[in-house]
């Protein structure tokens, strides 16, 4: 499978909002719509936003984001990184397929190159919450919170 992390522009914004339709207890646990993502995004410009459609043989099947490098000076406890898995949505018809696993592994041949050691992410806990999907994939709890979630990271081998 090949997953594919698209820009954000008009034409794939317009197929996200036609495919990632997320139940609302999913919702829940990844902060909204992708049109919330953005907007997210635009209100913490500091975060350094990465915002990417998932592709899989052209068709949309999710969204992500993450805190692209994040090294603020002076340091800002409010923002996570420098590598923060911040959004992983995908859609309910493309669930179960091995999707999430795989945009997760684009996003570190993504990032490793550029330094990264780690990805860290957050999530909310209970019923239905992703917790066993991102210890399935190696994420670690590191026993502090973010924002009232569990913070939890990925150890990335070092690009070679």
């Amino acid at each position: 499978m090949q997953v594919e992390l698209r820009e954000i522009d008009e034409a794939v914004l317009g197929e996200l909002r036609a495919s990632i339709a997320l139940p609302p207890q999913q919702q829940e646990f990844v902060g909204g719509t992708v049109d919330d993502a953005l907007r997210d995004a635009a209100a913490y410009p500091e975060a350094n936003p990465w915002p990417r459609g998932v592709y899989v043989d052209g068709v949309p099947v999710g969204f992500t984001m993450i805190s692209w490098d994040l090294r603020p000076d002076p340091p800002d406890p409010t923002l996570v990184g420098p590598w923060f898995l911040w959004k992983l949505m995908i859609a309910p018809a493309h669930q179960g397929h091995g999707y999430g696993r795989a945009v997760v592994a684009a996003i570190v041949d993504v990032i490793r190159p550029h330094g990264a050691t780690e990805l860290l992410t957050s999530y909310g806990e209970g019923e239905g919450d992703p917790s066993g999907f991102y210890a399935s994939i190696g994420f670690v709890p590191t026993g502090e919170r973010h924002e009232g979630e569990v913070l939890a990271v990925l150890a990335l081998e070092p690009s070679h």
